[in-house]
């Protein structure tokens, strides 16, 4: 989550770090200079983070010492990589969302206005096939097809399982990531994001995945890489980012919108009121938060206006160190307070999970799906000597009922379980639910 200066979800940072970096040139030697600006940026995060941490008692004498205990490694680095992982090593004992190191070749290639450094080759890996992957089943499947994208062009299908991608085996990847992240509650979360990164490649290459389709049967599909879909977003230190928006009705008198970021204000906001004028007569509306890992915090209170009658209600509390701002919605003039159904799952992160639980508290919404990583700590991103971006959260979130939403989630009114066999049946388990719900509440 982000106010003006802030940013948006470790989520979102990480996706673009491997998207970017999942396919790398050898890289020169290390020079003096180079160490010199990875040394001074590993100080500064210590140093960002210890004077801006919301919890003081997180960065008091073991945060020193672990300071004092891996400076030395970005001192003997080799190279870029061996420094930046000393800096990630000190923000991973914090053990927090929204803490990261996103790396100058991130900008360089998803950012064309950044220029490349002389000495660092530049990286293209912006190419997109237009699907979308989850963990199910001890698989990689396909869980959504974007509309027109290269992906649909190909044929490829909901419920198919990717097997390998430009030859790469998929499975011993996935299980290197079980290992990694294990029982961890955003388990789920970098699983998904490790496999967006892994489907990306240069645009305009073609990628060949082989997956397992209908019974089981091999497919394999060539696809063309290109932009990712959506309006292009510009916010504070980020990369570039994407918002694309699906308002299709998924039943007749029921409304519906998904969309990927909470970024563009102007145009997010437009959408939702569009579909809301669209809807005044709808039996229920659902929102779609699936795979939206976040973004601009305050739209959070710019949506809940959409859906309450009544003022001075809030989705929560944002403590820093000194201050606390509440997360207050103003009703709009011509709201919709019928049923209200919100979809989320392993993606669904800090803004996301904001929303969703905030308007939950308040008996505004009914959330279907699976658990949210717990990702939900207001942050920042500045720039570091090296050139790399540092995101850190400066912020605590507490919900309408005064519970954390960091490393818990939002509270599931109704899991549902999502199967390859119902993809490929065509169904949508989480949808339908909310559906049914939905009409429930007309009788």
């Amino acid at each position: 989550m982000l106010s003006r200066t802030l940013s948006a979800t470790s989520a979102l940072i990480l996706f673009f770090l491997n998207a970017s970096c999942a396919s790398k040139p050898e890289k020169p030697a290390f020079t003096e200079q180079q160490r010199a600006a990875q040394l001074a940026s590993f100080d500064t995060t210590y140093s960002k983070i210890k004077e801006r941490h919301f919890d003081v008692a997180k960065v008091g004498v073991d945060w020193d010492a672990k300071h004092a205990e891996l400076r030395p490694k970005v001192e003997q680095a080799r190279n870029e990589d061996e420094a930046r992982n000393a800096t990630k090593e000190l923000i991973a004992s914090l053990n927090q969302s929204h803490f990261g190191i996103i790396p100058a070749e991130a900008y360089e290639d998803i950012n064309a206005q950044a220029p490349p450094a002389a000495d660092r080759p530049p990286i293209d890996n912006g190419g997109d096939p237009g699907f979308e992957l989850r963990e199910i089943e001890g698989q990689a499947v396909v869980t959504r097809v974007a509309p027109g994208s290269a992906a649909q062009a190909a044929g490829v299908k909901r419920g198919w399982a990717l097997t390998s991608v430009n030859a790469k085996p998929v499975a011993p990847i996935l299980a290197k990531l079980r290992r990694a992240h294990g029982d961890s509650r955003d388990h789920g979360l970098m699983v998904a994001v490790a496999l967006r990164s892994l489907l990306h490649g240069p645009e305009g290459s073609i990628s060949t995945f082989e997956f397992l389709g209908a019974n089981n049967q091999p497919v394999v599909v060539g696809i063309e890489l290109q932009s990712p879909q959506g309006t292009p977003v510009e916010f504070g230190n980020l990369p570039t980012m994407y918002l694309a928006v699906d308002r299709t009705p998924p039943a007749p008198g029921i409304g519906y919108m998904w969309f990927s970021v909470w970024f563009d204000p102007p145009k997010l906001m437009g959408e939702l009121q569009a579909a809301i004028k669209e809807c005044s007569a709808c039996q229920g509306f659902i929102l779609d938060l699936r795979g939206n890992v976040g973004g601009i915090g305050a739209l959070a209170m710019g949506f809940g206006g959409w859906f309450v009658d009544k003022p001075d209600q809030r989705l929560g509390t944002l403590i820093t160190r000194d201050s606390r701002l509440n997360f207050v919605l103003n009703p709009r003039s011509a709201p919709f307070t019928g049923p209200l159904a919100i979809l989320v799952d392993e993606m669904s992160a800090s803004t996301s999970e904001i929303f969703a639980g905030g308007m939950q508290d308040i008996g505004r919404a009914r959330v279907f799906g699976t658990p949210t990583p717990g990702a939900a700590l207001p942050s920042t991103v500045e720039i570091l000597p090296s050139g790399d971006r540092l995101q850190f959260a400066f912020a605590n979130y507490i919900s309408a009922k005064g519970e954390p939403l960091e490393a818990q989630g939002v509270h599931i009114d109704e899991t549902v379980v999502i199967t390859r066999s119902a993809l490929l049946a065509g169904l949508d388990p989480a949808l339908d639910a909310a559906i049914s719900w939905i009409r429930s509440q007309q009788k």
